[in-house]
């Protein structure tokens, strides 16, 4: 037999008990046990029985309307049997019969059962209200002279920021301060509609919502301008741990709402949530790693095989970056790697090392706020590596993950792609690319179908020369060189693969070339030139 006392008393309505018993697969006789259990609690409330109603109730096995047929004779097999405990029982109880429709158990031994609710006279007695593992108990004469019997008493507890605020109850304390909760309660006591003032204290039993710690504090709720909002006591909240429930207990003279809260740490914690939010990252969890800067990652399961080995890294100089020797020796241009570095005021990289590669997760990256005050609107670029190595970066842009918890106090948070390789700045979709002015030729002398890069040592920019229009006819040796502050910053590249044994190259600074004036041309001579099996093997000094 389970039983267990709910009461809830309605100002017409009586006290409730209940009570239920079990029947074998497809059976509906009633066992010894189950007589044993109807007779006990027949006899405990015979002096108060008002009413009485009989449900019958089968699992899941079988059709509806076989197991309709069925729950109703289970229902009937108990209504016969309470009819042999006393003649005044046939005229208090009702009968009901619901097949498979009320599935209260995952064990479908326990939902073949029929369920016993007594309609209770009730004295002035000691009462407990108990609404899951929230409780109230009301001792004798906590509400004299109105007797209990002609009371009504409310108990809810609330888990969920959707039904605070359908209730209007307030995040806020009388201070206008948010506040996290670990548990709210609601009790009421009232006698003809008009509440009842207690003479004694009631024993209000809160369940947490989530797990205890240190901080909590006793809270009564207070109306202002039709929503409740929230005085501090002082008292601490203290755990009490039961045998199934953990909950706060409190001996409480009032009515109405009641909460364990604490304030919230920092007015950037904008977490809606009022029950739970994100800490700060334990630096020391078997998912986490961090920089020496204090950048923490926290990895999504299966982000890596082995978290042993893998590193975060605040690369503050950006040396992750190609420079232009590293463009030349890729044959690439920032095109190739950056497109849009015209977008992006970059402050740092964030790079997480590992010999093997990330899966398809999620990484969550905290960063210092502190370290990033100079930054306006700090997002991170989510790079990725190129399979020669390098991290190239195009338009994966992550803005911060705002309102999270605590953890906004102290840290930026964002949920990004776990490539390895993040940049830090501010970015600018509308930022136009700069124009850039031709200003001089450039000339290959006896070589045709040259690929020619052209880099910047001061701004770290490469790009691809075009080959020059002269006369509306393509010159396959000449090559457009932009504008730029300094001639002296610029250094060419060049590659030739024309030839079927061997590849040419030279590297020279522009300033050091021959110049035509006439022509406002520079020209490199083909005797200058290195021969390669591969440009791999090329030897670069001037990009340095």
């Amino acid at each position: 037999m389970l039983c267990c006392t709910t009461l809830s008393l309605g100002q017409e309505e009586a006290i409730k008990d209940s009570m239920e018993v079990f029947f074998k697969l497809d059976k509906s006789n009633l066992l010894d046990e189950s007589t044993e259990a109807i007779t006990a609690a027949f006899e405990k409330n015979k002096e108060r029985i008002l009413k009485v109603r009989v449900a019958g109730h089968t699992c899941d096995l079988g059709s509806d309307n076989y197991n309709m047929g069925l729950s109703e004779k289970r229902a009937n097999s108990a209504f016969e049997y309470v009819k042999t405990l006393g003649d005044s029982y046939q005229e208090k109880t009702e009968l009901f019969f619901y097949g498979e429709k009320e599935q209260k158990y995952d064990n479908r031994d326990e939902n073949r059962r029929v369920f016993v609710l007594f309609y209770l006279e009730d004295d002035d007695r000691d009462t407990l209200i108990k609404n899951g593992c929230a409780e109230a108990f009301i001792e004798k004469g906590t509400y004299r002279p109105a007797k209990t019997s002609k009371s009504t008493f409310e108990l809810k507890d609330f888990s969920n920021t959707k039904v605070l605020k359908s209730n209007n109850i307030s995040v806020e304390d009388t201070e206008g301060r948010k506040l996290y909760f670990n548990s709210v309660v609601h009790f009421k006591a009232t006698f003809g509609g008009a509440e009842l003032a207690a003479k004694k204290a009631v024993k209000i039993k809160m369940p947490l919502v989530n797990e205890a710690k240190e901080g909590y504090t006793f809270y009564e709720g207070e109306e202002k301008d039709g929503n409740i909002v929230w005085k501090n006591t002082g008292k601490p909240c203290v755990l009490t741990a039961g045998a199934d429930c953990k909950t706060y207990d409190f001996d409480w003279m009032n009515s109405g709402y009641c909460a364990c809260a604490m304030q919230r740490e920092c007015e950037d914690d904008c977490n809606t949530d009022a029950f739970s939010g994100v800490d700060r990252p334990d630096l020391t969890a078997a998912n986490i790693r961090y920089s020496a800067d204090k950048t923490v990652a926290e990895f999504e399961e299966g982000t890596y095989a082995s978290l042993d080995g893998v590193t975060v890294v605040d690369d503050n100089n950006k040396e992750e970056d190609l420079d232009v020797c590293e463009q030349f020796e890729y044959s690439i241009a920032t095109m190739d790697w950056f497109p849009n570095k015209h977008k992006m005021t970059d402050l740092k990289n964030i790079i997480v090392k590992s010999e093997t590669s990330p899966a398809s997760k999620t990484t969550r990256l905290y960063l210092k706020k502190d370290a990033l005050k100079d930054v306006k609107e700090p997002v991170i670029l989510v790079g990725d590596r190129h399979a020669k190595g390098y991290a190239k970066y195009a338009d994966n842009v992550v803005s911060p993950t705002p309102c999270l918890g605590s953890v906004n106090c102290e840290y930026i948070v964002y949920d990004v792609p776990s490539t390895g390789v993040y940049k830090v700045g501010d970015w600018n979709s509308g930022a136009a690319k700069p124009e850039m002015e031709e200003k001089w030729i450039f000339k290959v002398r006896l070589l045709k179908e040259s690929v020619v890069f052209v880099g910047n040592k001061k701004t770290g920019e490469v790009y691809k020369a075009k080959n020059a229009i002269r006369k509306d006819k393509t010159r396959p040796k000449e090559y457009i060189i932009y504008d730029c502050e300094n001639v002296g910053d610029l250094v060419v590249y060049v590659q030739n693969s024309t030839k079927s044994n061997f590849k040419l190259y030279q590297e020279a600074l522009i300033s050091e070339l021959k110049y035509k004036k006439a022509a406002n041309m520079y020209v490199m001579r083909r005797l200058k030139f290195t021969k390669v099996q591969d440009f791999s093997e090329a030897v670069l000094t001037k990009c340095k």
